[in-house]
């Protein structure tokens, strides 16, 4: 069976895992899964939502990896899972050791029946599928796990929304100082440019950075110890590849 096959198999699971959750439970207006770096992996939706899911994939990442690092740096434990009240919405996001999970629920019904109850079942769900996705090629094909084995020289891997939040970082520079940073070069040369930025090579005399688009939700930044212009292209070349896969 080819890999195309696999990774087929693989979303038909993951999907009909999701469409069984949320037809039993009737307040889950919809869930999606993304990877840790902010890659969708799959979403069933009852309602439609303005983002678009990879827009959506890296604003739960976003959003469970601060909220995993809050916790972490306040009182040294893990995050088992964020809640988010609204009006009418409950978003409850739950980060796994190779997933995030995002799920939109209904306020009114949610909170008849027990907030307790979905944070169980979904937390449930999460380590289900996270154990799928584990034995699988999809983590082996994680951009962030991809582009380490790629440049496995990186000192920095930073990936971002272009909004500027943190998605998956690898750095010694605070998260939120190296995306503010990078939003701005990244929304500056736009702005220069009249045109979206496709790369950015900030370069020292022993090394650079290099910034460039993932897609149409998220910005890589990574910093090497090379200085040199043909290295350089040879790892955004690394990069286009892992990117168009």
């Amino acid at each position: 069976m080819s890999k195309e096959d696999h990774m087929k198999l693989l979303n038909l699971e993951l999907t009909e895992l999701l469409s069984n959750e949320i037809k039993d439970q009737k307040s889950i207006l919809g869930i999606s899964i993304s990877t840790h770096g902010g890659t969708h992996i799959v979403s069933e939706l009852k309602e439609d939502i303005k983002m678009t899911k990879s827009e959506l994939a890296a604003a739960s990442s976003s959003m469970v990896f601060l909220s995993s690092k809050m916790l972490s740096d306040s009182l040294n434990q893990k995050s088992s899972y964020t809640l988010i009240t609204g009006q009418k919405r409950i978003i409850l996001s739950i980060l796994t050791d190779y997933m995030a999970l995002i799920a939109y629920l209904d306020r009114e019904l949610a909170e008849l029946e027990g907030l307790d109850f979905y944070i169980r079942s979904l937390r449930k769900l999460a380590i289900k599928m996270s154990a799928i996705i584990e034995t699988s090629d999809l983590i082996k094909e994680e951009i962030f796990v991809a582009l380490k084995r790629a440049i496995p020289n990186a000192l920095v891997i930073a990936i971002i929304t272009k909004d500027g939040l943190p998605i998956k970082v690898q750095s010694t520079m605070p998260e939120p100082i190296i995306s503010a940073m990078t939003s701005a070069i990244y929304n500056l040369a736009g702005i220069l440019l009249e045109g979206g930025l496709e790369f950015s090579i900030i370069g020292g005399d022993h090394g650079s950075i290099i910034i460039h688009e993932l897609d149409e939700s998220r910005i890589l930044a990574i910093a090497v110890s090379e200085g040199d212009d043909k290295i350089l292209r040879s790892h955004i070349a690394k990069i286009k590849s892992i990117i168009k896969q």
